[in-house]
């Protein structure tokens, strides 16, 4: 396991490192001009909060009481991150770019809503930072190995280098295994149990 984790960090210094930091940077920055269309443009909320909201219904988290399944919550955001890698399959367009983009978005959108509904910020952080603290970078991650994935299979193409793709797949497995499916554990289980006991302190 140990030299697992130090294939891992190799990776992260060599060149991962600098796709998550863009891709950080970048979904932070979406997130603030999404929250400002937000507020000056309230019928663009409503649109992304009615799209949010089928999104949610269609995921089949809900149990039968209205709870949130932890397995089905792990399952879908393990389906939506593992998405977020196989985009950068391929070639040239980038996919998980526009991954980055709706899910920033969304968050960007749905703290407007908040606002301009006259909730306060911190009940929409209390809905999301308990188990944001561990989905948010497992997102982080699975876009910024995707980009890296698009980036790498474009190298390839034009110059038709040898060996490069088996060890690339290599480092990406361990991204999502070593760090990605833990933390999306955990924030299953938080966002089941957690999350609504916080929330209901600013309600």
């Amino acid at each position: 396991m140990k030299k697992q984790f130090r294939a891992l960090a190799d990776f992260w210094h060599e060149q991962y490192g600098h796709y998550v930091f863009i891709t950080a940077v970048a979904f932070a920055a979406i997130i603030v001009l999404s929250y400002a269309a937000g507020r000056f443009a309230p019928e663009f909320c409503d649109t992304v909060v009615t799209y949010f909201a089928r999104m949610i219904d269609s995921a089949g988290i809900m149990d039968e009481n209205g709870s949130i399944s932890v397995v089905a919550l792990f399952f879908n955001n393990v389906r939506a991150m593992v998405l977020s890698v196989l985009y950068g399959f391929i070639p040239f367009i980038f996919l998980p770019a526009l991954s980055l983009g709706v899910n920033a978005v969304i968050l960007g959108v749905l703290a407007a809503y908040y606002s301009n509904s006259g909730f306060s910020l911190l009940l929409y952080l209390a809905g999301i930072l308990p188990h944001g603290i561990f989905e948010l970078p497992a997102l982080l991650l699975s876009l910024a190995a995707g980009l890296c994935l698009c980036k790498n299979i474009n190298t390839y193409i034009r110059k038709n280098e040898k060996g490069v793709m088996k060890p690339l797949m290599l480092h990406i497995l361990r991204v999502v295994c070593l760090l990605v499916l833990p933390l999306l554990a955990v924030a299953a289980v938080l966002e089941s149990y957690v999350t609504p006991l916080v929330m209901q302190l600013f309600m």
